[in-house]
């Protein structure tokens, strides 16, 4: 099973920003940092606007490299598709350059349409299609809640730059049940609560560009395993490209065009 995404990115930063894989820590009072992006995806066919805001506060003012990025950071962020809206609220810690602790709520709206949300008496339902025993299931329109735990592992050596995320899941969905069909996890989960790990993995060479900007290529790797539900774990390989292109304002990151062909080893 083949997927395909294409997004773009920006980033605002109203007090000047550093590299993405080592923030330089200042004596500054808070950043104050705007992203936005736009991306569609194929299989799952999909589009999402996703618009976030973070305050970062710098935790020392060494210069030695793994601990120049240590830093404490709160956000907020808004992610509209078709089918939901999602508002995440969350912390973050990274007492190292290299090590960062989030911790978040996020309620979302489903709209009741393009397959969400869709009820199964079974986790071992396939879900791909949106039928059970022969008949189209509802779809109709619902809440849901997820709260999340994640650390990540960063680093950089020359050109070369590795991104690491695992994370835990708990969800619950006021649905008929008592499973149901989340399309941003794409997996069955349990209406009356649920767990899932996600583990994320990026491996990137990143070459700056003579007129200014940035291409990265590389490698992805992506895990979900719902803990009630092995049959339904995912696993995914991908290719990924992008291109930050040249700031033309101060404060302002270029904007970045992205591309990721991923093929499912495990769905």
């Amino acid at each position: 099973r083949l997927a395909a995404g294409l997004a773009t990115a920006t980033t605002l930063v109203f007090v000047a920003a550093g590299p993405a894989f080592a923030a330089e820590a200042t004596t500054s009072p808070p950043r104050h940092i705007i992203d936005q992006s736009l991306g569609a995806s194929y299989n799952s066919l999909g589009l999402q606007h996703s618009l976030g805001l973070r305050w970062t506060w710098p935790l020392t003012h060494s210069r030695a490299p793994l601990l120049e990025g240590a830093h404490a950071s709160v956000g907020v962020s808004h992610a509209l598709t078709p089918s939901h809206m999602r508002v995440t609220s969350w912390v973050e810690l990274a007492p190292l350059t290299v090590l960062g602790l989030r911790a978040g709520v996020e309620p979302i709206a489903y709209f009741g349409t393009f397959g969400s949300l869709r009820s199964y008496d079974t986790y071992t339902r396939d879900f791909r299609r949106g039928y059970a025993d022969g008949q189209p299931v509802p779809v109709t329109p619902a809440a849901a809640y997820r709260a999340f735990l994640a650390s990540s592992f960063q680093f950089r050596v020359g050109q070369l730059a590795l991104a690491s995320t695992a994370g835990l899941e708990w969800w619950h969905a006021d649905v008929t049940g008592p499973f149901f069909y989340e399309p941003y996890r794409d997996t069955l989960l349990r209406a009356s609560g649920d767990r899932l790990l996600t583990v994320s993995t990026l491996l990137v060479r990143q070459l700056p560009r003579r007129g200014g900007g940035q291409l990265s290529y590389g490698l992805s790797h992506e895990l979900m395993d719902v803990f009630q539900a092995p049959r339904n774990r995912s696993q995914r390989l991908g290719l990924v490209v992008a291109r930050r292109l040249a700031s033309r304002s101060a404060g302002q990151q270029g904007p970045t065009v992205a591309l990721r062909v991923a093929y499912y080893t495990e769905h």
